[in-house]
């Protein structure tokens, strides 16, 4: 016989003759479940022909035009048509062929980008990484090896790295955390010590705590690493510098003499990424291993410093920048699949409907998407998601600039705002992105738990973007620092102004207080401002009255924590008020988030349509209103809203939430975030989750016998045998 379990779907076939008296006396009881069967395809579908608005038209925005768009799906389309980039059987793998597999698509990945022959090579490349949505043993090398020669290496080491890098005959990886020392980079141990008579350093790990720990690809993968070691010559510290060390021999890939180096094993999540351990026992290499654009050790062991102390955090800030866009990106991929999944998942029955002849009948089941928690949960998370992707354009903007002006012309007067926004913002990003993943995986019941969702690996993937490049709270007191020397500087030009001599001196000049992403806290009245207008005066979806109740909210706890710290050192005002400052830099981060999501929308409006325009309003405004009512304590603490705004603010959100309803299809399209990267059985574009689900355990390697480990010895005599007897 064939059983299928909705009409219309891909049949399958049991090997067995069921009698004609059987099939008659079950038809009646089949026909009474299958009388209330939907297609989760055609609720998808359906779904989308309610839309207010043209996804389509959204999609084009959000990759810069129509020809990105369509570069996308031509990608997308290559790589699905080549066997190597297959993603088929990827959540059954074991660690090693998972570390193999994906080793194998970044190696085919150059050739794919040669046969396709765009305009943009890189941009292509950089496409067909995000579509593998795998981070592997290359990661480190194109992501932090390379960006660290290009940006800390001279002239002669970059000409002489960086095509070796290009063809593979070396792979790098950055090493920098250490057993004992991670986001606190003054306190790594690891040495470099110069010796002048031969012009080479000796790096050397003379603790067990200063061995390198969790730099990804030196598990296995690299033959060189940027070392990050403290420079040492003529008897004097001079901090971490960058050095590059060959860690394994090319000719075998055994490692070099004096080096420890190794696997960490498994972890929670990340495993095709060989996360390693190193150590150094008196290892020496040439002076010209050190890189040398910004820092100088001359063959006498002549020291010259960088022209500004901070200059070699440009690979720092860079990173800390491309976390911030790849938060966008997964909390993209993150809802679409819980959206589209609680679009045709229906649950619980709400009744009958009377057919008006005396007759009733049952109603489908609803859609969870209707119940208004699911959509409290969920619609939130999309607008952030569309905030965030308007906050890393700006951060990559912000980068860039900073880049092309301190190249030219050795400006490094941006980088204290750069670096404070980029630290704060990677923190901020990141918890919220790593939580939002895990709110959806929730929103989908136990289906999200498995593993063919997507939802485990992306999780598990995305969340030691909390952890690496800085602990996020470290990060947060390093945007606090800032803020508070902004604070002052508004505190001393607000005295200048006054004619008050003697204003303590700040580090930040006065003049740079008046613009950057804190220039906010010029205004208002010393931290106090009469009540706001929102839900009086003004509308509550009024943009700009609610950028000033997010800026008073950053406002009031940075000044007062200023207050507090009077002219006491930044290290010390902001060791006693540690978590008051952490609190302050996330409300910062809040507002510099959505004033990004504000003026991108506001920027884009008179090339959209009005249809799609009003969506991207209601995106603002929810986003913006949801997430106050999230953090109603900073708004009210002061009586900035009083307690009936509160409740105003609480039932707007519930009107958006209905208005986006009909949108919830169309805007997760808009994403264009194709299947083969979200890779889940329940966030397909088609909505065919339940044949997904069925097909995809049916090749698990566990399923390819029905008797399983350990049977002989462990079962077999209990169920066959007798040997053990139940003494019930």
């Amino acid at each position: 016989m064939a059983f299928s379990p909705v009409q219309g779907r891909k049949e399958t076939t049991f090997n067995r003759v069921v009698d004609e008296r059987t099939r008659n006396l079950q038809r009646p009881s089949s026909d009474l479940v299958s009388a209330n069967q939907v297609d989760p395809k055609a609720d998808l579908a359906r779904e989308r022909t309610s839309a207010t608005f043209p996804s389509r038209e959204l999609a084009a925005l959000m990759q810069g035009g129509e020809e990105e768009l369509k570069l996308r799906e031509r990608i997308a389309d290559a790589v699905r048509t080549e066997p190597v980039f297959s993603k088929k059987g990827k959540y059954f793998m074991e660690r090693s062929e998972l570390y193999r597999t994906t080793l194998e698509k970044y190696l085919a990945l150059p050739r794919l980008v040669r046969k396709m022959g765009e305009k943009s090579p890189i941009a292509v490349g950089r496409i067909i990484r995000e579509l593998i949505d795998e981070p592997g043993g290359l990661d480190l090398h194109l992501g932090m090896f390379i960006p660290t020669i290009q940006g800390q290496g001279d002239a002669e080491q970059r000409k002489y790295w960086l095509p070796k890098c290009a063809r593979l005959q070396c792979v790098g990886t950055y090493a920098q955390t250490e057993l004992g020392h991670g986001t606190y980079i003054r306190g790594l141990e690891t040495t470099a010590t110069y010796d002048a008579e031969k012009e080479e350093f000796i790096i050397h790990s003379p603790t067990l705590t200063s061995t390198k720990w969790w730099p990804g690809g030196m598990g296995k993968t690299a033959t060189h690493a940027i070392v990050m070691a403290r420079l040492l010559t003529k008897g004097k510290d001079h901090g971490p510098h960058a050095f590059v060390v060959q860690i394994r021999r090319n000719e075998d890939h055994q490692a070099m003499p004096g080096v420890v180096v190794g696997d960490m094993g498994p972890k929670m999540g990340y495993n095709a990424v060989d996360n390693g351990f190193l150590r150094f026992d008196h290892v020496r290499i040439s002076r010209r291993a050190m890189l040398m654009k910004h820092s100088i050790v001359e063959s006498d062991g002549s020291y010259q410093p960088p022209p500004v102390a901070k200059a070699s955090y440009g690979t720092m800030v860079f990173v800390r920048s491309d976390i911030v866009m790849n938060a966008a990106l997964y909390m993209k991929k993150a809802v679409t699949i819980a959206t589209r999944y609680n679009l045709v998942r229906r649950q619980s029955n709400p009744g009958s409907k009377n057919s008006g002849q005396g007759t009733s009948t049952p109603e489908l089941e609803l859609q969870v998407i209707d119940y208004q928690h699911s959509q409290r949960t969920l619609f939130p998370i999309l607008a952030k998601a569309f905030a965030f992707h308007c906050t890393s354009d700006f951060m990559r903007r912000m980068y860039f600039k900073y880049e092309k002006l301190s190249r030219a012309t050795g400006d490094f007067s941006s980088l204290p705002e750069l670096h404070a926004t980029s630290s704060g913002l990677k923190a901020y990003c990141s918890w919220a992105t790593k939580d939002a993943i895990e709110l959806c995986r929730l929103s989908c019941g136990g289906q999200g738990f498995m593993a063919v969702s997507g939802f485990g690996s992306t999780f598990g993937n995305y969340a030691p973007n909390a952890t690496y490049e800085g602990d996020n709270n470290v990060l947060c007191l390093q945007t606090a620092r800032y803020l508070l020397k902004v604070a002052r500087a508004a505190a001393e030009l607000a005295a200048c102004r006054r004619g008050i001599s003697g204003a303590e001196s700040s580090e930040v000049a006065p003049t740079h207080a008046t613009s950057g992403s804190a220039r906010y806290l010029l205004e208002g009245s010393g931290g106090v401002e009469l009540g706001s207008r929102l839900g009086r005066a003004v509308g509550l979806r009024h943009i700009g009255e609610l950028l000033r109740a997010y800026a008073h909210a950053s406002r009031r706890q940075v000044l007062e924590l200023a207050r507090r710290a009077g002219t006491s050192k930044p290290d010390h005002a902001i060791s006693v008020d540690m978590v008051a400052w952490i609190k302050a830099a996330k409300a910062h981060c809040e507002y510099v988030v959505l004033l990004n999501f504000a003026d991108s929308v506001s920027d884009v409006k008179s090339r959209v349509s009005a249809s799609t325009a009003v969506v991207l309003d209601r995106l603002v405004a929810l986003h913006a209103l949801a997430t106050m009512e999230d953090r109603m304590a900073d708004f009210i603490e002061d009586g900035y809203l009083a307690a009936e705004q509160a409740a105003a603010v609480r039932a707007e959100v519930l009107s958006l939430l209905t208005e986006l309803r009909p949108d919830a299809a169309a805007l997760v399209d808009s994403f264009a975030l194709d299947d083969y990267f979200l890779n889940s059985a329940l966030g397909a574009h088609d909505g065919d989750v339940y044949q997904r689900l069925f097909d995809e355990v049916q090749d698990a390697p566990f399923n390819a016998s029905h008797v399983p480990p350990g049977y002989a010895e462990l079962l077999h005599a209990r169920l066959v045998k007798g040997a053990v007897r139940s003494k019930l």
